[in-house]
């Protein structure tokens, strides 16, 4: 098989995945290929492969939130709950054979192939726009970045993979983690300089902005506090795109709207067809996931009078439990479509900007936390506090502002050096020190006898 057709081929699934909701540009019969040139003959085909980018990213949208809860102390497998997957995630009980880690690595991989094959596409374009180019060029580097990111913090080092020649990239070994984060600090910049800075239509494709967001957060991954402090800042400068949104009104005439589509909290969001996203699966009779509730779990980290506490989780009479709140759209095709899941939001860039400055030594870390705070109904944290204290002011409010959101706890826990000694208080029958890396697949070391397995599991 040629490398063309290779290319051909590879582009066939993501895009046919458009045909029930977008005009279809190839069917899955030989005589509707598409070659190379002919995907990126113009900026309006260019663009649906972006489109089909980011609905093949969308499949993660639940699965990692939930899987990297189970393996922090944010939820545990409901009462209900019939997969034993979950309990395996929840209990670290992970193997290099299992689903539930598999797939994130295949998935991440899809997604970077796909990059990797438009980036290569556009370049070779001969019919396309220099914006046109521009645009789809930032949305590969984007998400490519993206994935990455979920790839090092899943399993540690990685092969970096930066073209789709199947032949020279299949027996990469794993690289650095620090040399996989130099490749996205790259891409998040070139990609900030390639994309619009603003909203063609609805917030569900990445733009200037979503890629300076995603930069400040891998700042932190990197200790570049003054780089990170900047592109947080940039970001929340920017108020006619980007505002706080609201928590329930007491009186509930004012319903929270924070993940409402295009509410201008988000600053990225992923598109779907019933708004339903995360609350679909996990609220409700049939749900396999509680919020943790011991002294060291979720429900006792809200203080009493935070609005979060009632906002973000619920509790549910039939499952005498508490559930995840923060999407209210239960997928019903009666409901109103008007949640799309967020990817990156303005609260973030508080709380990113928040852990910059206080490692710059700047007074002003705390006001960024207390913005926070107000609207949840807390009072200001007191100026002054010493950086020990400081610093778990701003994990704490991490903790409950961005529960449930793409692993956020998960990974800052390891960021900070925090997993072994929190998971072992929160689970300490079942807690293993080496999970915090996920197991590469099998399949993958057995394709590939470049690479190594993490330690702690064997194949």
């Amino acid at each position: 098989m040629n490398r063309k057709f290779t290319k051909i081929i590879y582009f066939l699934l993501p895009l046919g995945l458009l045909s029930t909701g977008c005009n279809k540009l190839l069917e899955v019969t030989p005589k509707y290929i598409y070659t190379t040139e002919q995907i990126y003959a113009n900026d309006q085909l260019a663009d649906s492969v972006v489109l089909a980018l980011y609905g093949k990213f969308a499949n993660m949208q639940n699965s990692l939130s939930l899987m990297t809860g189970l393996s922090s102390d944010e939820i545990k497998p409901g009462i209900n709950s019939f997969n034993p997957g979950y309990t395996y995630m929840y209990t670290y009980n992970l193997n290099p054979f299992s689903g539930p880690t598999n797939d994130f690595w295949a998935a991440c991989y899809t997604v970077i192939g796909i990059s990797n094959a438009m980036i290569e596409g556009v370049m070779q374009s001969k019919g396309m726009t220099q914006a046109g180019k521009d645009e789809v060029l930032g949305q590969a580097k984007f998400m490519r970045a993206l994935n990455y990111y979920f790839l090092v913090n899943l399993y540690g080092d990685v092969p970096l993979v930066l073209s789709s020649n199947y032949q020279e990239e299949r027996l990469k070994p794993r690289v650095a983690v620090s040399t996989v984060y130099t490749q996205i600090i790259q891409d998040l910049e070139e990609a900030s300089n390639l994309l619009a800075d603003n909203y063609p239509d609805q917030r569900v494709r990445a733009n200037k902005w979503a890629a300076l967001a995603l930069l400040s957060r891998v700042y932190l991954f990197t200790k570049d506090w003054a780089k990170a402090e900047q592109a947080a800042s940039q970001v929340i400068g920017q108020t006619q795109l980007f505002q706080l949104g609201q928590l329930d009104n007491p009186t509930g005439t004012k319903p929270m709207d924070i993940f409402v589509k295009n509410n201008p909290e988000q600053i990225l969001q992923l598109w779907n067809s019933l708004g339903a996203s995360i609350g679909g699966i996990s609220f409700g009779e049939f749900s396999g996931f509680a919020v943790t509730e011991d002294e060291t779990g979720l429900l006792s980290a809200f203080e009493s009078s935070d609005k979060r506490k009632e906002n973000y989780i619920k509790f549910d009479e039939t499952t005498a439990s508490y559930q995840i709140n923060k999407y209210r759209s239960n997928g019903e095709e009666t409901m109103p479509n008007n949640e799309y899941t967020s990817v990156l939001r303005l609260s973030e860039q508080y709380l990113n900007r928040a852990e910059a400055r206080l490692e710059l030594g700047l007074p002003t870390a705390l006001d960024d936390i207390n913005i926070l705070r107000k609207r949840a109904g807390l009072t200001d944290l007191p100026s002054g506090l010493p950086k020990t204290q400081a610093l778990q002011a701003i994990i704490q409010e991490r903790r409950v502002e961005l529960s449930f959101e793409w692993a956020d706890r998960w990974f800052t826990l390891k960021r900070l050096g925090l997993a072994d000694a929190v998971m072992s208080k929160a689970k300490p029958t079942t807690w293993k020190a080496f999970a915090q890396l996920y197991p590469v697949p099998t399949t993958e070391i057995q394709n590939n006898r470049q690479l190594t397995q993490n330690p702690g599991y064997t194949d």
